[in-house]
């Protein structure tokens, strides 16, 4: 088996209306990401204002100056254009949520289509820049897009798929492992996954993710409670993860041996 591959996803949740908000500088950023980084984080999931391109190059700039980490821009609401304007600050990966986003965040509901000429799009900027793209999948209906784009000659494996569970509004679906074995099961060959889940059961998703070859993206953005009641900084859920694939003998996977799992060279 594969080493396991940690996404730390650093960003503030937008699901948890309880929880502060307090990435929006890249001072206190960094400061969360660089122990991440430390405990095992082989890739770090960022984000800012979709058209506050300034942000994205500080965010960068300064993880760059305290870490090896791989970046992985989020915001998959950002359009091509925008995506034009910050792919230039050369992140690793970039999201693209291959369906529409039907999400219930706190205080506001998102809503965005994302028709498939504008995932091809998005892949020709991949290519053209050398970035790997990271897709989100939260149905199986989005394995037939990512099919549709392989089938173009539009992507390279291996395909690197965060799959999504328990994210409210209507792209929600069960953090059951029923849900997650059927997932699974969907994926086209020459795929690395990893999974993202929100909610209670977050931690079996990604013991389960663990024992059986997939790979783990935590942090304060996804599913930020420890246990119910307990907040976690980003350390503490990349270093709990960790241990756990200790506890199954199964390494962590260092940032260059990532890239080599992802035939993703250093830049």
């Amino acid at each position: 088996m594969d080493k396991l591959i940690i996404t730390n996803c650093a960003t503030d949740t937008s699901m948890y209306p309880e929880v502060p908000q307090r990435f929006e500088k890249s001072e206190a950023l960094i400061q969360s990401i660089e122990p991440a980084y430390k405990a095992g984080a082989a890739i770090v999931h960022i984000h800012a204002p979709p058209n506050d391109f300034q942000a994205w190059e500080s965010h960068t700039k300064a993880i760059r100056e305290k870490c090896d980490v791989m970046i992985q821009y989020g915001i998959s609401i950002q359009t091509v254009e925008q995506r034009k304007a910050v792919i230039k600050f050369q992140p690793d990966m970039i999201s693209v949520a291959l369906g529409a986003h039907n999400l219930a965040f706190s205080g506001r509901d998102l809503m965005m289509l994302h028709p498939r000429a504008e995932l091809e799009d998005l892949m020709r900027l991949c290519n053209d820049h050398a970035v790997k793209p990271e897709f989100e999948i939260v149905s199986l209906g989005d394995i037939w897009l990512l099919r549709d784009l392989i089938e173009k000659g539009l992507v390279k494996p291996p395909y690197f798929l965060t799959l999504f569970f328990g994210r409210p509004g209507g792209s929600w679906s069960p953090a059951t492992i029923n849900e997650f074995i059927n997932r699974v099961s969907g994926l086209p060959e020459d795929s690395i996954y990893t999974i993202s889940v929100t909610g209670p059961s977050h931690l079996l998703l990604e013991t389960m993710a663990t024992m059986s070859g997939g790979h783990v993206r935590v942090g304060t953005e996804d599913e930020p409670y420890l246990r119910p009641g307990v907040l976690g900084d980003n350390v503490d859920h990349v270093e709990r993860i960790a241990l756990i694939a200790k506890e199954f003998g199964r390494g962590v996977a260092s940032v260059s041996e990532a890239r080599e799992m992802l035939k993703m060279p250093k830049r």
